[in-house]
């Protein structure tokens, strides 16, 4: 994308200045400016501003240390031609900030559209403003300046950015995509592997891409992770979505806003739910002892991956 902002806060704090990056203080002042971004265009409270900083241990002088800190970052925006105004309140402080000039702004300007779009039935339109929108991060907000409030705080953006790439997907897996999404969406579950919407994606399009040993067993690995990390039983959506694949439901039957529904019905002299678990793992018994080379027991869906 060709904009360019003068504030970047969606991954490492990044500044702009009228004649390239700016060179930023000590993580006092990098706390403070990304606090003050993730609430551009709003007060935020000397006790906040403080915690964030010095967390439970703050000095005698904290807020005269504040004012310094403060002014030294006034100075250092005016210094390098940034438009952004920092301005004191009776209880705190603001900086003021054009959205144009702020990443997070352009990111959650973008998500509305995408989402608009996607209502009035324009997908593939969708698709493209979530990609732009994605394509603004580097990193995790607030990420290495150990500040737990400033991190708690930078908690809703990162999901943002979690929900948009779901949005996506399930846009990309209705425009029959699924295949194009494998990779990526294996690698946001190995990333988020409590995200139980993200495992139920991958399940779908592994699911449609022809490969239903591969879905049981990323509802079998999430299965055991919730259990054994939580103590939690998978979600309504993910047990459905196990339920329909264990019952060779045509897979363009199955949506990606997959939805709970009722206990399927067992056919007269359909084999049961343990009946089909045993015939799929003897499947993916199978899967690992002949679908390599001869001799190599390597199965060729995972000789592809590791290529």
């Amino acid at each position: 994308m060709s904009t360019h902002h003068q504030f970047s806060v969606l991954g490492p704090l990044v500044v702009q200045g009228a004649h390239g990056p700016v060179r930023l203080g000590g993580n006092r002042q990098r706390i403070l400016l990304t606090l003050l971004l993730l609430e551009a265009n709003r007060v935020i409270g000397v006790g906040r501003l403080i915690e964030a900083i010095w967390r439970e241990a703050p000095p005698a002088t904290v807020r005269s240390q504040l004012r310094i800190c403060v002014s030294g970052l006034r100075r250092l925006l005016s210094a390098a031609g940034v438009a952004a105004e920092i301005e004191t309140h009776p209880s705190g402080y603001l900086i003021r900030v054009p959205r144009v000039h702020l990443d997070l702004s352009h990111f959650e300007d973008l998500l509305s559209r995408a989402r608009a779009e996607a209502r009035s039935a324009s997908p593939e339109r969708a698709v493209v403003l979530f990609q732009q929108a994605l394509q603004l991060w580097h990193g995790p907000v607030g990420s290495g300046l150990g500040s737990e409030l400033l991190e708690t705080v930078a908690l809703k953006v990162n999901e943002d950015r979690l929900s948009a790439i779901e949005d996506r997907i399930e846009l990309e897996l209705a425009l029959g995509r699924h295949r194009q999404v494998l990779g990526e969406l294996t690698r946001h579950v190995a990333e988020n592997p409590f995200q139980e919407s993200l495992c139920l994606q991958l399940m779908l399009a592994l699911y449609r891409s022809g490969r239903t040993a591969e879905a049981l067993s990323v509802y079998r690995d999430t299965r055991r992770r919730l259990a054994r990390e939580l103590g939690l039983e998978p979600s309504e959506k993910l047990r459905l979505m196990e339920r329909l694949i264990l019952d060779r439901r045509p897979a363009g039957e199955i949506s990606p806003g997959l939805a709970p529904a009722p206990p399927l019905p067992v056919r007269a002299g359909a084999p049961g739910p343990q009946d089909r678990i045993a015939l799929l793992e003897r499947e993916i018994a199978d899967l690992r002892d002949a679908g390599g080379p001869s001799g190599t027991g390597v199965p060729r869906a995972a000789k592809g991956r590791s290529g």
